[in-house]
């Protein structure tokens, strides 16, 4: 019993000793990752690179499908089966050339897509640092995947849009 009243008479010290030493309040803000990358300079440069790699990769494959319908031609009117196998041979060979080179394609684009993506990435923390630290935020959350909800005063997507744009940030 003595010990009961004895942490009761602690309890107020405790819980007033824990008061003053409430952290702050946590400032929070959000950006949109997908809007920045729409809408920002770097954003759509990043975007015209891989479209202008994916034109040419598919310039490629075109190229080389009218290689192989071009082949696929010439089997149909060959005259005979000693014709035939060296152009079925080498149809074969046109065909896994073809396959190999979609998938190169396929390969270089993500690869490109990754290193703009990245390389965006680090110009933007640059910049939710300098407007987190000018704004007093201690946490950015991007819209797209960790939010549900969120007033508009707290999304800073338009500012980083806003820097990145900005002629000194090219």
């Amino acid at each position: 019993m003595r010990t009961l009243v004895l942490l009761l008479g602690l309890l107020p010290v405790v819980s007033t000793a824990n008061a003053a030493q409430a952290p702050a309040p946590l400032r929070i803000a959000v950006v949109s990752s997908q809007r920045i990358s729409a809408e920002s300079a770097p954003g759509k440069a990043a975007v015209a690179k891989v479209q202008a790699l994916q034109q040419q990769r598919n310039a490629d494959l075109r190229t080389r499908q009218q290689a192989i319908e071009a082949l696929r031609q010439r089997i149909a009117q060959a005259p005979d089966a000693g014709a035939l196998a060296p152009l079925l041979r080498e149809e074969q060979q046109q065909r896994a050339e073809f396959e190999r080179s979609a998938a190169q394609a396929q390969v270089d684009v993500q690869a490109l897509q990754r290193q703009l993506n990245a390389d965006l990435g680090r110009v933007v923390r640059t910049v939710l640092e300098e407007l987190a630290k000018a704004r007093g935020v201690d946490v950015v959350l991007n819209l797209e995947t960790a939010v549900v909800w969120v007033g508009p005063s707290l999304d800073l997507t338009n500012a980083v849009i806003e820097r990145l744009n900005a002629p000194a940030a090219q």
